[in-house]
Formats: structure tokens, sequence, C-alpha cells
């Protein structure tokens, strides 16, 4: 147990000692704003405020932790740094130089994406434009590199402290952006497609397409026995997030009435884990995941209460907010499109905190570290490079203790992608502690 002295107690404050001490060291604390309080007890002592009156561990606090409202700003800190950047640098000579607090609630919180800033083609934040890839430490969970160093000091004050590590393990998650090729689309979608594979030639596409509508066992994107077959193998979790919304540009699974459709989710909800994959549209049409969820509860017979936006197209608060009105209680859309690593600086799930309404939520964020589809589209990495890439992004999350969730795709598992099947086999037979 440990005292923490502050002199204000704010929803932000607590939010943050929870995550720092409860979910992450796996330790409880008791906070205070009573002098004669702290100094009487006996308990290991942290004194979180603005001056410094002789404590033996003092934290001293910025402002952010003790504002309502939201106010932009960018945080600096030393470009040069061994372990860690240490954002919220302090002039006085305090305990660690810097305000962990403040610096855990600001990434943690993804204070930077509330912000006016560049978006991609998509209005997604970009990574390129995140602090952590600028100051070079998107690959590694920065804060929990920082609380592991505080941990470990504090117990150099404080021997008796015992701080105890999360147990590591590994999520894979499958997007269903698109359960078929050519099976299920429809007759107008069906046509309009072989008409333009005759036109260019494309015979041997010609008879994929009436071979998969005849037997859609035959489609080239139905992976999914190859999928659950290798998650067997390996004894590795499994979580599918399903695509369920109106046909749009970039939304373009069968229609959700769709009988082989229907089949699929059904039958795989039976063995796993299923989220909502909210459409494409849904980001500007809130209302939309609402409709989509009760699709797939529809079909799969069972409450949705996961979610990953379909590319990865979020927005705060909004997105989060959606998602508690509509029942999600686990979000994993934490991922950048153009960069693997770790978007919150964190590799555990923790609870989101609306920055706007100034309080902690019941929803938990599932940070995800690595896409396929960002080691081969967005940065043109061979398999090889891939592997080095999964291979430091794995050491970093054991290290901690973290959760590794990887997002793959089902049509990245067809006959032309076997580097990719090899490289998605890699990561599972890697995973492991």
């Amino acid at each position: 147990m440990i005292l923490v002295y502050s002199h204000t107690i704010t929803n932000r404050l607590i939010y943050t000692l929870d995550l720092v001490f409860k979910t992450i060291l796996n330790s409880q604390y008791q906070i205070t704003i009573d002098k004669n309080i702290f100094h009487e007890s006996d308990l290991p002592k942290i004194a979180y405020t603005n001056i410094n009156e002789g404590y033996q561990v003092f934290v001293n606090s910025a402002s952010l932790l003790f504002e309502s409202g939201f106010t932009p700003q960018y945080p600096v800190a030393e470009k040069k740094y061994e372990a860690f950047p240490k954002f919220f640098s302090s002039q006085s000579n305090d305990f660690l130089g810097y305000d962990i607090f403040s610096m855990v609630f600001y990434f943690a919180t993804r204070y930077e994406e509330y912000m006016i800033s560049e978006l991609d083609y998509h209005e997604r934040f970009k990574a390129e434009n995140s602090l952590a890839y600028n100051y070079g430490c998107l690959q590694i969970p920065f804060l929990n590199t920082a609380i592991a160093e505080f941990g470990n000091k504090l117990t150099k004050i404080y021997p008796a402290l015992n701080f105890s590590q999360r147990k590591y393990n590994f999520l894979s998650t499958i997007d269903i952006d698109n359960a078929f090729a050519f099976a299920h689309k429809g007759l107008k979608r069906n046509i309009g497609g072989l008409f333009k594979d005759v036109f260019a030639f494309k015979i041997s596409q010609v008879f994929r397409r009436i071979q998969s509508n005849i037997n859609d066992e035959k489609d080239p994107y139905n992976t999914f026995h190859k999928i659950n077959s290798l998650s067997e193998h390996f004894n590795s979790s499994l979580h599918y997030f399903a695509l369920i919304g109106d046909y749009s540009t970039y939304d373009k699974n069968p229609k959700y009435s769709k009988i082989g459709f229907r089949k699929l989710l059904k039958t795989l909800s039976d063995n796993y884990p299923i989220g909502i994959h909210p459409s494409y549209e849904s980001f500007r049409s809130p209302e939309k995941v609402e409709m989509e969820v009760k699709r797939l509860e529809d079909i799969i017979e069972k409450k949705i209460t996961s979610a990953r936006c379909h590319f990865l197209r979020i927005k705060f608060p909004d997105t989060y907010r959606t998602f508690l009105q509509y029942g999600i209680t686990d979000d994993y859309t934490m991922i950048y499109a153009s960069q693997s690593g770790f978007r919150t600086g964190l590799c555990i799930p923790y609870k989101w905190f609306d920055l706007r309404k100034n309080q902690s939520t019941d929803l938990t964020i599932h940070p995800s570290v690595v896409m396929e589809g960002t080691l081969r589209d967005y940065n043109s990495y061979s398999p090889t490079d891939a592997k080095r890439v999964i291979d430091n992004l794995l050491i970093e999350t054991k290290k901690y203790g973290g959760e590794f969730v990887s997002v793959w795709h089902n049509d990245s598992f067809v006959a032309q992608q076997k580097e990719w099947v090899d490289t998605y086999t890699y990561l599972l037979q890697n995973s492991k502690n």
C-alpha cells in the first residue's frame, strides 16, 4: 500500500493513479489532501504537488491533472534519451526530474488526437504526426518502461513495497473485411464483375467466380478453415471482427441477409469470439453502429461487446462514446495503419478516459501492436524484415507482461500471399512466453 499526498484530488489524478498503481504495478494506494495524515503515516509515501516541503519522494506536478477543461498542448522532452523520452520535465530536483503522472495521462488518453491536426485521406490521425513517432519511441511501450523504472526506484526507497507484473498474453485478431471474393455478392455485382473479367481476358478468374458461386468453400477468400487450424495447432487465442455494414466504396462484404454469409458468421461464432467491425460509413453516421451491432447479434445470437473500426477510422471522443452507448465494452482500434507499434504508449488493456467529459469510463482499450497491411502495404517490408519487426515488438510486450494483439485479414491467407501466411505462422510460433 502506498499513500499519495496531493493538494487537490481530481478525476484525472484518480484515473492516472489507478492506471499506474492498480493496473500496471498491481498495487494498492490511498490518496489524501491532509498533510498531517501524510506526515504521520508509516506507509510508503509519495508527494504529488507543486511545492517540495522536504518530502522524501516528491514528484513535482504539472497542471495537467488539475485541469478540467481541454487546452491544446504539445509537451516536449529531450530528443536524446536512454530508455524513453521524459515529457513534462521538472526544473526542480524532484524524485524523477519529470511528471510521470501527467505523461501517463497525456498519452494514455490520446490527448494529442483531440487537437486539430493534419489527417490522412481517410480522416485518420497520422502516425507520423504523433509525438511517439517523432521522438522515436513508437516501437516501445514507453509508458510501461517509465512506470517500471518508477516502481524500481520506489522499491529502493521502500524495500517493503512489492510490485507484481501482470501475465503476458497473445491474441490473434482477424478482420473480415471481405469474407468472399465472389460468393454471395449478389447477381448484379457478380454479373458486373464477370463482364469486366471477360473483357480483361481474365479467364481463370471467370472460372473461379463461377466455381465460388456454386460452392463458397472454393472461394479464394474463404480461408477460415486455414486460420482456425493454425490457431488450434499453436493453441493461440483467436478473435474475429466482422464488417456487416451496407455496401459502399470501402464496405464490400456480402449483404448481411445472404444465407451463406450468415452461416459463415454463425459457424465462426460457435467456436470463437466475434466483434463488430463498424463500417467505413459509420464514421460519419454513428447511428449505423447500432444497426450493425443488432444485425450481427441477430445472426450469431450472442451479445456483441467488442469492436475494431474498419480502416481504423476513429475520432475522439465521438467513436468511443458511440461504443458505450450501444453496449461495446472492449475496443481494439488503437493501432496506426501506417506504422506498427504502441499507439498509446502502453502494451496492456486499460480503461478509456473521456477528456471532454473529464471522467473515466467502462470502455476497455486493447492496444493492437502489428498489422500485416502495415508491414506489407504501407512499409513495403519483405517478410524477412517484417519478422524482425515482429520479434522486437514481441520482446517489448513480453518484457512488461503485456497483451500482444495482432491484426490480420482473411484475404491475406490466399495462395498468392503464401509468404505472408508464413509470416503469420512465424508470429504464432514466437508468440509464446
